[in-house]
């Protein structure tokens, strides 16, 4: 079963998932539409679970974008992160994209590389319209495209987390209490010496 990991601690989260700013309600824009953990530019971010990159692409409202796979334990289903405003490697935490020439943030990951909880091969930054300061929005949805949907095709990723988490760790427990049965052993019926 694939771990699923918060990025930085709790106390780092500066936007909740569904949550409407007076700046949102000012320009009618739609609640929050993922979780925000406060980072200075160029943090390593770390792999959340275990997955497969499956887009790199560039938005003008989220920057840079990596999509990767995870794995819903409970519904046996694949589900797709986003993590945005991320920093590019050529042109640092404010690239614009394809505007400034720019065709990947990243050099040494590609669509389809494998990637393991925890492993750090993503950096925070500012770009796209990021109205805050630099920090990791994170995104959670049922498809790719998903990801830069409305809020109702999206789920509150860190609430997902902490559902993974309580099952991972209810499974665990279960798997302790079984108790261990022994195969049968058939033995001769006048000695009683295993066959």
């Amino acid at each position: 079963m694939a771990e699923w990991l918060t990025p930085f601690p709790d106390s780092s989260i500066t936007g909740h998932y569904g949550t409407m700013s007076e700046y949102r309600r000012r320009n009618k824009m739609q609640p929050h539409s993922g979780t925000d953990w406060g980072v200075k530019n160029g943090t390593y971010i770390p792999a959340i679970t275990d997955g497969t990159v499956r887009l790199i692409q560039y938005s003008t409202i989220l920057g840079w974008v990596v999509v990767q796979t995870g794995w819903d334990n409970i519904k046996k289903r694949t589900k797709y992160i986003g993590y945005c405003h991320l920093n590019c490697s050529y042109h640092g935490p404010e690239c614009k994209g394809p505007k400034q020439g720019c065709k990947t943030p990243l050099k040494s990951t590609k669509v389809g590389d494998k990637v393991k909880a925890g492993q750090k091969y993503l950096k925070s930054g500012n770009s796209g319209s990021a109205t805050t300061n630099p920090h990791l929005h994170a995104t959670l949805g049922n498809t790719v495209k998903s990801v830069f949907g409305a809020t109702r095709a999206k789920q509150d990723l860190h609430a997902f987390i902490q559902e993974q988490t309580k099952f991972l760790q209810a499974e665990q427990a279960n798997a302790q209490k079984k108790p261990v049965v022994l195969p049968k052993v058939k033995r001769c019926p006048t000695c009683k010496q295993p066959i």
